[in-house]
């Protein structure tokens, strides 16, 4: 059971730690005018899933009509995190290129951390070929403790280096 604890601890405070940062730069009351376009694809949601495939005419407007709104209106952030069930690094490395974070810092973590994710699967899913035993359970708690810490560290930068407006 430690390892889906351990996952579930790495997750957990990621999308946690996401969603308190949002609430912060959605109290900001920012403009989109104000932010980086990265912030503001995040702000639309999921207006772009209407562009897949041929669309009609309604849906041109209604995609319009909330790019317009993002325009006109304070940008406010979903506070859903989508992690795609699993936490590794190709997510992790999206998640730091949406908010400019330094995902080379991550680099010496995530093959233990998907280490962790595929042994997190295989008990997810009644495999029993996959036994962890305590020096991996010890190296995926260090990989996680060490991610969580660049990733505070990474949030810290992020809000003190004002990262969310624009460069002037």
């Amino acid at each position: 059971m430690c390892v889906p604890m351990i996952y579930a601890h790495w997750e957990g405070f990621v999308v946690s730690s996401l969603k308190i940062l949002i609430e912060y730069l959605n109290g900001l009351n920012l403009k989109s005018n104000q932010i980086p376009t990265k912030l503001a694809v995040l702000a639309m949601g999921d207006a772009y899933k209407s562009l897949s495939g041929k669309q009609s005419f309604e849906q041109r407007v209604a995609f319009t009509d909330k790019f317009k709104i993002l325009f006109d209106e304070n940008v406010k952030i979903s506070n859903k995190i989508d992690t795609k069930s699993n936490l590794n690094k190709s997510v992790l490395k999206e998640i730091c290129e949406i908010y400019s974070f330094d995902y080379s810092k991550f680099d010496s973590l995530v093959a233990d951390i998907d280490r962790l994710i595929h042994v997190r699967n295989c008990i997810a899913h009644g495999e029993n070929s996959v036994v962890p035993n305590f020096e991996n359970v010890e190296k995926f708690i260090d990989a996680v403790n060490a991610a969580i810490d660049i990733f505070v560290g990474e949030i810290d930068l992020f809000v003190e280096h004002e990262a969310y407006l624009m460069a002037n």
